[in-house]
């Protein structure tokens, strides 16, 4: 709760991208990052009377909702993604409240989640979904971590306060309010989405300590796994028996209950290991209402399974990067383009899976050999001078 000053109003807007889209006033915070000294007290003073002296936001609050496609040809509601544009002015104030929430994050937020916390990366949890978030649910969960009453209050202030309207080849429709639900342009809102996850986190781990779910484990000696979550990527882990389903099940209805997030089903997959019998999965699936999966999927980017065949497992690396180069034509790149583009494309693929897994160096020679053939080759199928 410590006063704000126009160093931390400063900071938030550096943080900002730069070439955001903007709202219907125009100005992206480019705008106010390149001429703050001619509006940066003006601002500042904005800023620090809605921080400070907790002024309205109604000046602020207006925000156009626009729908993104999510597939090449949308056929219903269900193919768009909702993207909202706040002005800089509010998003300013809510990097400026987030950036201070971000300090207390470590302390907050279970080991389990490793999207946006500081000193946490994405290889640290190498499936569910969720929806929509009830309001009153966050202001419990932030209780309950201790956070003070006003700083509360004014984060659920920036939440119920704000005025929509949506924006459909450029017109402009009729205002109208939320009751529940994080805007995606918020800049508040990574930060209460992992509050909104900590509540399934620790349904999960208080059942593990109870010793009603087992988990899983790396290796004899290590400690059980019970869930792991990146933002609305989610992976649990328990046994494959009618107590074992029926407690899963019986989690999420609690937290779906309590939160008002629905289990999106359609992305939702159940794999299991090959002592597992048919009749087992068929239970899982009638008890849990998911897909059933032979072969494991993808999480994070990375297989969820590396056995004993490595070499399955890895010719996805490989096939992307020929694919990234057959993406190009040889003959619009120059010699020292394709140095380039090796550099800051193809190595970048490999670098998240050397994060986590250990690479065979037959693997490394096979990787360096098709950026060699992509560097010296003159046209597809034909050798170069190496």
């Amino acid at each position: 709760m410590a006063i704000y000053n126009e160093g931390k109003i400063l900071e938030a807007l550096k943080g900002m991208d730069p070439t955001k889209a903007s709202r219907a006033d125009g100005f992206p915070a480019m705008f106010y990052q390149q001429y703050w000294h001619i509006i940066g007290k003006d601002t500042c003073d904005f800023c620090l009377d809605i921080l400070n002296n907790r002024n309205s936001l109604d000046e602020i609050k207006m925000t156009y909702l626009v729908l993104i496609p999510k597939t090449a040809n949308p056929t219903n509601l269900k193919n768009y993604r909702p993207i909202s544009l706040c002005t800089v002015i509010y998003k300013i104030i809510a990097k400026t409240v987030a950036n201070r929430l971000q300090n207390i994050l470590n302390g907050c937020i279970d080991e389990a989640q490793n999207a946006f916390v500081p000193g946490r990366i994405i290889s640290d949890n190498v499936l569910l979904a969720y929806d929509r978030v009830e309001w009153y649910f966050i202001r419990g969960i932030m209780a309950n971590m201790g956070l003070e009453d006003g700083f509360t209050n004014f984060i659920l202030h920036c939440l119920n306060s704000v005025k929509y309207s949506i924006l459909i080849n450029g017109e402009v429709g009729s205002n109208f309010r939320s009751s529940r639900g994080l805007r995606q342009g918020d800049l508040l809102s990574p930060y209460l989405f992992l509050f909104c996850g900590e509540g399934l986190s620790t349904l999960m781990r208080l059942a593990s300590q109870e010793m009603r779910i087992l988990g899983a484990k790396v290796c004899t000696s290590a400690p059980p796994i019970t869930h792991l979550m990146f933002a609305d990527d989610c992976i649990l882990f328990g046994e494959v028996s009618n107590r074992g389903i029926s407690l899963l099940k019986e989690i999420l209805e609690v937290c779906e209950a309590c939160s008002g997030q629905c289990v999106n089903f359609e992305k939702s997959t159940a794999f299991f290991n090959s002592n597992v019998g048919v009749q087992d999965k068929n239970l899982v699936f009638q008890i849990l209402k998911v897909r059933c999966s032979t072969n494991p999927e993808k999480y994070l980017g990375l297989p969820n399974l590396v056995g004993r065949n490595k070499k399955l497992a890895f010719q996805n690396l490989k096939d992307r990067l020929k694919q990234k180069i057959n993406s190009w034509s040889l003959r619009h790149i120059s010699q020292g383009g394709r140095e380039v583009f090796i550099k800051s494309i193809l190595q970048a693929i490999p670098s998240y899976t050397m994060a986590c897994f250990l690479l065979p160096k037959a693997l490394c020679s096979e990787l360096e050999n098709i950026m060699g053939s992509f560097l010296w080759r003159k046209k597809y199928g034909k050798r170069g001078m190496h």
